[in-house]
């Protein structure tokens, strides 16, 4: 049924190395292993996926698990995690490689947010000055029509005047 292989079809999406976090799901501590699918059950071969069996840990008498996700719903979970917090996790995971230890993903993610944040930062500097683009166009334009209504207001008045004496 599904087991881990190195096989892999071209109309599946390829990812690179991703972050597993544990399960979702249980209590359980364990990491999510990533795998591919062999069969071509439902037209799933080389599919990725994430799935997690539970096995007993010593002094602990939990329920079993048997998460299971396919890849591209896990990469999707965790980008929109990313994006509450404001983090660009696809960058992040492309940027992370093969590393693994904690303290290097603990410089990664103060890394991302340091560049994410400088990013949100010109983003605003540009939206800044776009908003007093816009002010001082709106700004000319009131001035403009207030200075051709009180232009034609003159020219009214020296017509009624004009024809007054006439």
């Amino acid at each position: 049924m599904l087991s881990s292989s190195s096989a892999s079809q071209l109309k599946w999406a390829r990812y690179g190395p991703v972050p597993l976090g544990s399960c979702p799901d249980c209590p359980w501590t364990a990491p999510l292993k990533r795998l591919v699918t062999t069969s071509d059950k439902n037209g799933n071969a080389g599919r990725d996926f994430v799935k997690f069996e539970s096995k007993a840990e010593p002094g602990k008498n939990l329920a079993k698990c048997t998460h299971f996700e396919w890849l591209d719903e896990y990469i999707g979970k965790i980008e929109m995690e990313g994006a509450t917090l404001g983090l660009n996790f696809p960058s992040a995971v492309e940027q992370l490689g093969s590393t693994t230890t904690v303290g290097k993903l603990k410089e990664v993610a103060k890394e991302m947010g340091l560049k994410e944040l400088k990013k949100i930062n010109k983003q605003l500097v540009k939206l800044v000055n776009l908003k007093r683009q816009d002010n001082l166009m709106a700004g000319l334009f009131y001035f403009f029509v207030i200075s051709l209504s009180f232009v034609y207001l003159l020219i009214i008045n020296r017509l009624t005047k004009q024809s007054v004496f006439a």
